[in-house]
């Protein structure tokens, strides 16, 4: 069953999301006004509004930052034609800059969205029409992104982004504070101290978080059973990874399953 929703928060003063998460949807983010630190995957981001990213399904991330305005699209997959999905897979996981016409026009069209009553007869057909213009205006827009690669450099030590993108390509394997310090020739303190400071937890955390996403997408994209996607995501066992998928997501993983089949 196929799904969209238009989310809009304000806050005026200084916040940030508890934890980092992922979900089976894909989310457009559009920072109206404020600023915002944007936590990717591997990378962070400096994103002033007005503003868009673009998040596919079961990438990890965070935000934090000052006062704000946005609104958050989320839709499943399935909602897509494969050309909007060929667009926004290709503008996914950038900054995109808008102009101040293209602000305009796309926050004209996610209001319209977000204030229409579903429920009224030709409902559907008219949020389904916003939303491929909104798509359409990404695909014209000018393409002033910006890359994470080069604003994590001098947000982000060296260190720290290396170590991220070992965690996301080796979240499977056996991996310990020990190992990491080892293999990035660093005590464990200074890299406790640095992921501290910079990802707001510890390497093994922020390794379980990594972990957790990549068993979400097995068990929505795939019939493996518990104990094989707790061996494909690196958990020492089945037990540990549905005590840790609780804690993390609030249910056990079959019912994670069974909530999102039904979504889509």
């Amino acid at each position: 069953m196929s799904f969209i929703e238009i989310d809009k928060s304000v806050h005026g003063e200084d916040w940030s999301m508890h934890d980092f998460h992922s979900h089976a949807h894909y989310e457009i983010y559009f920072l109206v006004k404020g600023n915002r630190s944007f936590f990717l995957s591997n990378a962070l981001y400096k994103m002033d509004g007005p503003a868009v990213v673009v998040i596919p399904p079961h990438v990890v991330h965070k935000t934090e930052g000052g006062s704000f305005e946005r609104y958050n699209v989320n839709f499943s997959a399935s909602y897509l034609d494969d050309f909007q999905k060929e667009i926004l897979d290709n503008r996914a996981l950038q900054i995109l800059k808008l102009t101040e016409k293209e602000a305009s026009t796309l926050l004209s069209l996610v209001q319209e969205g977000y204030a229409l009553d579903k429920t009224k007869k030709r409902g559907e057909y008219e949020l389904r029409t916003l939303f491929s213009y909104g798509i359409y205006l990404l695909h014209k827009s000018a393409p002033n992104r910006q890359s994470p690669q080069a604003l994590s450099e001098t947000a982000i030590p060296p260190l720290v982004l290396k170590v991220l993108e070992y965690l996301n390509a080796n979240y499977h394997e056996n991996i310990t504070l020990d190992d990491l310090a080892e293999r990035f020739f660093v005590a464990k303190p200074t890299l406790l101290y640095n992921f501290k400071k910079y990802v707001n937890r510890s390497p093994i955390d922020f390794l379980l978080t990594v972990r957790i996403a990549k068993a979400k997408q097995l068990l929505v994209s795939t019939k493996q059973s518990v104990n094989e996607i707790s061996a494909a995501c690196g958990f020492s066992s089945a037990n540990y990874f549905g005590l840790i998928f609780k804690k993390k997501e609030g249910i056990s993983p079959l019912t994670y399953r069974k909530n999102q089949l039904a979504k889509f």
